[in-house]
């Protein structure tokens, strides 16, 4: 039951992403205006240097956050950031290396990038792939604890809601 479901899932993400690509998803628009299509820094250089930094995971992982926060995504990044966390959630790869510390980091940071700058219905999805991304990372949950679960559970209706 849970393959069909992801199945669904990936079906319904393919199928919105090619609405949106192709014009057909016109009246969506970001809940934040991005005006400078510039990126205000390089981000995975600065993921980079914290991943490789002496720190704990928790201070990693916030550092990171205020980076995320600070960032201003230019609206191709965001499309880019949207990609990258649906296809490793619904591949199942984003908690498979949590001592990983860059792909974890950088898990954490497109995340709260979408969720800060991009559409409303993806947000309750970013935030529940942040919530599992960082609470694995951290060493506060596993994978596969209730916790993850319910978080997955809100990210699958998040995905079967409408995007």
């Amino acid at each position: 039951m849970k393959e069909f479901i992801f199945m669904l899932s990936f079906l319904m993400y393919t199928f919105n992403t090619l609405m949106i690509y192709t014009g057909g998803g016109g009246d969506v628009s970001p809940a934040v205006s991005i005006q400078d299509e510039t990126p205000s820094f390089a981000w995975e250089e600065q993921i980079d240097h914290i991943a490789n930094n002496q720190q704990s995971p928790k201070e990693k992982a916030a550092a990171v956050e205020k980076l995320a926060k600070e960032y201003v995504p230019t609206t191709e990044e965001l499309e880019e950031f949207k990609v990258y966390v649906l296809n490793e959630f619904l591949n199942l790869r984003y908690l498979d290396d949590s001592s990983n510390d860059k792909y974890m980091l950088s898990g954490i940071f497109q995340a709260i990038a979408l969720e800060h700058h991009d559409l409303d219905l993806l947000r309750d999805f970013a935030k529940a792939f942040y919530h599992n991304t960082k609470n694995v990372y951290t060493g506060v949950t596993k994978p596969g604890s209730d916790s993850v679960l319910k978080y997955e559970e809100q990210m699958f209706e998040s995905i079967n809601a409408g995007y």
